[in-house]
């Protein structure tokens, strides 16, 4: 198995993984159609970037993120979006490796740590990151401000 940045091709296969981290996390289906992927993975007003972990046969699994500032901190960090591996290659080290690749670009980047969400009832996810040293961050509260289109 490797883990290299995901190409245009490799975006039908996270949009694939995406829909099962939606139904692990009891959120909507966000469908099979991969072209906001394409867009804003690859396009002029880039969002994010993507890692993916390759058997050799197929993407076994995927890390999204994205850079984050804060100017009263002076201090960078990536903000990990979606981490998801395959049901069939769990407890295998691929989302060992992946969060490996994403520390290692965060370090490339100058970043001083690497942030996330977890769904509250994700008790497998919360062991994996636990056993990776993620600590809780007691003095954070999560909210959510929802944009409006106007």
């Amino acid at each position: 198995m490797i883990v290299r940045r995901a190409s245009h091709s490799d975006m039908e296969a996270v949009a694939e993984l995406s829909r099962e981290l939606a139904v692990h996390v009891n959120d909507p289906d966000p469908g099979p159609n991969a072209s906001l992927l394409l867009e804003l993975g690859f396009g002029p007003d880039r969002w994010f970037e993507c890692l993916i972990a390759d058997d050799g046969n197929r993407v076994v699994g995927f890390a999204l993120f994205c850079r984050k500032f804060e100017a009263h901190t002076r201090t960078k960090r990536l903000w990990l979006g979606d981490l998801c591996v395959t049901a069939d290659k769990r407890r295998e080290g691929v989302g060992h490796a992946l969060i490996a690749a994403v520390r290692a670009r965060a370090a490339e980047l100058g970043c001083t740590a690497v942030d996330f969400e977890l769904a509250s009832q994700n008790d497998t996810a919360r062991a994996f990151y636990k056993e990776l040293g993620a600590l809780d961050c007691d003095d954070i509260e999560p909210l959510t401000i929802v944009a409006l289109n106007s």
